[in-house]
């Protein structure tokens, strides 16, 4: 131990001698004691959600500081406290409408606290401590999850081996649509609007809908304001390997009855750079973004809503040309107290065009070149409606009580002024679904049962599409699918101890065929491939066993993680085939066909952190997954065994400035990775951080790249630096 402390502080002698602030840690209860979650803490410009056991913890920097505490229903506490202190309790007396905007954007997003479900919450903070080029690809750090990339332009989550349509992602509560022609097309949001992303996985997913069984990735835009005033700030961001550059403005204001956010930024990503110094050709990623966030407080309630819009233009490696696309989303909805019942309506529109073009061309497009370069050109517009009613354990007898519905309609339209309709990769389609569910729970003792229901009916209706060869037939006319679905989970949670926590839980989970497993007939220059869909697929069924376990712990010091084992059974698993034919391109054809899948994994996160150096913590994040198909081979798109140690100091001897440092080692059968990371908060108004990605400039494929269909490697070594000014 002696020597890695040595290598440890020669390496911590090249960073800047910043410190890390002082810990507040405590817990935020009601009058009768019970844990209160998503109570909003705040000191200074620092400030944090508590879990659904009400902790909280906070690196506030010089003291005495002064923490406020605020949620939903209760009266605004502010405390005068030393630093640091672990521990400290706050007590919220209960108010009628007090309704601050601080807390509007998750009491009704999030599940509550008799969940067995693991809900892994990554503040933006965290997320820019990890050595990843964007915060998106910082979420490799949790177990279990991984990302499939085609280069810059297309990163999908992949949640314990399940990815596409299977895995539900969230915009303020909004569902993101933009997966919803294929498995090639990933999230779109801005990241540099974002505040927090949560994991959530086990049977709340239900409550999103019932194809989200691998899991749910919620985003939270950046909120409001902790306390009344304006702060801006301005980001800069350097990447030495595409030579690639962010720069981006916000500004936030909060009023004594509303509050808003405005951002806007744009993204350059040069060619990316093979470790042996070569590029790679149609690498290159331009984007520019804007978004927004807005809340009200009224005499009946809050609402809020939030927009987000981006341009993305990005060359298609391999098969020359580019690929350009406009994401749009726009959500409103409404917090209201109905006697007993939080009722939380709200509603939501996307717009998602997708183009692809022979040649690389600039941002924007006249109509000449348009008609002569464009060989793709598709629009998915959605639009969505939920509502949800919650009744707390207090007022129904010591159960809590969620009911709810949903209800979309997606329309895919190709413009049939650049692109044929009889030549069209998915024709002109219509999705309509309904969906209603009910969740139970009872918090109030250590042994906690819950259990959800939901029902789901989807429809599915194409225009003829003559034309196409015999094969597909069943497209040449019009046509149209109906599924109906029924969902359900239960579970119990177990409290040992105070700082043990079990859980076991079943999950049945249904998924109707999207657009592209259905309909596609054509090539997709992003995926290397010509697909073709399947009109005749079913309805797939997973049902899965998962065992969680959780240990905590009030001191700062000690063990801390979970582990979950699980397994999952899948009756028409759909999936792409190869047919071994390559069409006149080169592209290999492949089939949307369906099997029998069966999975089964662990994941593990842990931190450890000595009781004789708090400054030093070990993070721990292991993921295994096992997948076959009915005939025993493996599943496409499986990820590897994967390792991830990080070894993490800070500093906690200077008042102005907070700071850590890491060192990362990653493992899997593709490569051993290393990485390096710091962060430090010069007084408030400056934020410095820098990482070193690939340290070592490893040659290597992960597995989960669209590019080794075509034999290129992943980056070599890349800087990244990040500036952030405010005031």
């Amino acid at each position: 131990m002696t020597r890695t402390l040595r290598m440890w502080n020669l390496f911590a002698a090249f960073l800047p001698l910043v410190a890390l602030g002082q810990t507040l840690t405590g817990t935020v209860t009601d009058p009768e004691g019970r844990p209160l979650a998503d109570a909003y803490c705040v000191v200074g410009e620092e400030a944090a959600l508590t879990n659904d056991d009400g902790g909280f913890s906070l690196s506030p920097g010089s003291t005495p500081v002064t923490l406020t505490v605020s949620h939903l229903g209760f009266v605004q506490q502010t405390l005068v406290l030393e630093v640091p202190q672990f521990g400290c309790t706050v007590v919220l007396e209960e108010a009628q409408m007090q309704l601050p905007p601080a807390f509007v954007q998750t009491a009704s997003n999030r599940p509550h606290k008799a969940t067995v479900t693991q809900i892994r919450e990554l503040s933006v903070k965290e997320l820019d401590v990890v050595p990843a080029t964007s915060r998106i690809q910082a979420l490799k750090s949790v177990a279990g999850v991984h990302l499939m990339t085609a280069g810059a332009g297309m990163m999908r989550p992949v949640m314990r081996g399940l990815s596409g349509l299977r895995v539900g992602i969230t915009f303020l509560g909004a569902r993101v649509e933009s997966q919803a022609w294929a498995e090639g097309h990933g999230i779109f949001f801005p990241e540099q609007g974002v505040s927090r992303m949560d994991v959530v996985r086990g049977p709340e997913v239900l409550l999103y809908g019932p194809d989200a069984f691998g899991g749910v990735l919620n985003v939270v835009p950046t909120g409001p304001l902790a306390e009344e005033g304006r702060l801006s700030q301005l980001s800069f961001t350097s990447h030495s390997n595409t030579r690639g550059y962010q720069g981006s403005w916000m500004t936030q204001k909060r009023s004594a009855k509303s509050h808003h956010v405005l951002l806007s930024g744009v993204n350059r990503f040069g060619e990316y750079q093979l470790p042996s110094g070569q590029t790679v050709e149609g690498s290159a990623l331009r984007q520019f973004y804007s978004q927004g966030r807005f809340g009200y407080i009224r005499d009946w309630g809050t609402w809020e809503g939030a927009y987000s819009s981006c341009y993305n233009t990005a060359g298609l490696v391999g098969a020359g040309g580019t690929q350009q696309s406009g994401d749009h989303l726009v959500t409103a909805g409404a917090h209201v107290r109905l006697g007993a019942w939080e009722l939380h309506p709200s509603a939501s529109y996307q717009l998602n065009h997708r183009k692809e073009l022979a040649e690389v061309t600039p941002d924007s497009l006249d109509e000449e070149q348009a008609l002569k370069h464009t060989d793709l050109d598709l629009s998915l517009r959605s639009t969505r409606i939920d509502l949800r009613a919650h009744k707390n354990s207090e007022d129904a007898g010591g159960w809590e009580w969620t009911l709810g519905g949903q209800g979309f309609g997606k329309t895919n339209l190709n413009d049939t002024l650049y692109v044929d309709a009889t030549s069209s990769l998915i024709p002109d389609a219509a999705i309509q679904g309904v969906g209603v569910f009910v969740r139970t729970s009872k918090p109030g003792s250590r042994l906690r049962p819950s259990a959800s229901l939901r029902g789901d009916l989807q429809r599915v209706a194409w225009q003829a599409r003559p034309g196409l060869d015999e094969s597909s037939q069943a497209l040449r006319v019009e046509g149209e699918r109906q599924y109906g679905m029924v969902s359900g989970a239960c579970g119990l949670l177990f409290e040992v101890n105070a700082s043990h926590r079990v859980g076991l839980h079943v999950l049945r989970g249904n998924r109707a065929p999207g657009l592209a497993e259905l309909l596609a007939f054509g090539s997709l220059r992003d995926n290397y491939r010509e697909e073709w869909g399947n009109p005749d697929l079913g309805l797939e069924t997973s049902h899965t066993l998962e065992a969680q376990w959780v240990k905590s712990s009030e001191a700062p010091h000690g063990w801390t993680g979970d582990a979950a084992v699980y397994a999952s059974d899948i009756q028409n698993y759909m999936m792409l085939v190869p047919s071994g034919e390559e069409n006149a391109e080169g592209f290999p054809i492949q089939l949307h066909q369906a099997t029998r899948a069966s999975l089964w994994g662990a994941d593990l996160n842990a931190v450890w952190v000595p009781r004789w150096a708090a400054m030093w913590s070990v993070h721990t994040a292991l993921s295994l997954v096992n997948s076959r198909d009915a005939e025993g081979d493996e599943l496409p798109w499986t990820p590897p065994a994967t390792g991830r140690w990080e070894l993490r100091r800070s500093w906690d001897k200077a008042k102005e400035a907070s700071g850590l440092a890491s060192l990362v080692l990653e493992a899997s059968r593709d490569a051993v990775l290393l990485h390096a990371s710091t962060s430090w908060n010069l007084g408030k108004r400056t934020t410095l951080n820098a990482q070193v990605i690939n340290v070592t400039n490893q040659t290597y494929m992960p597995t989960l790249s669209l590019l080794r269909n075509l034999d290129i490697f992943e980056p070599g070594r890349n800087v990244r630096l990040q500036v952030v000014y405010a005031w």
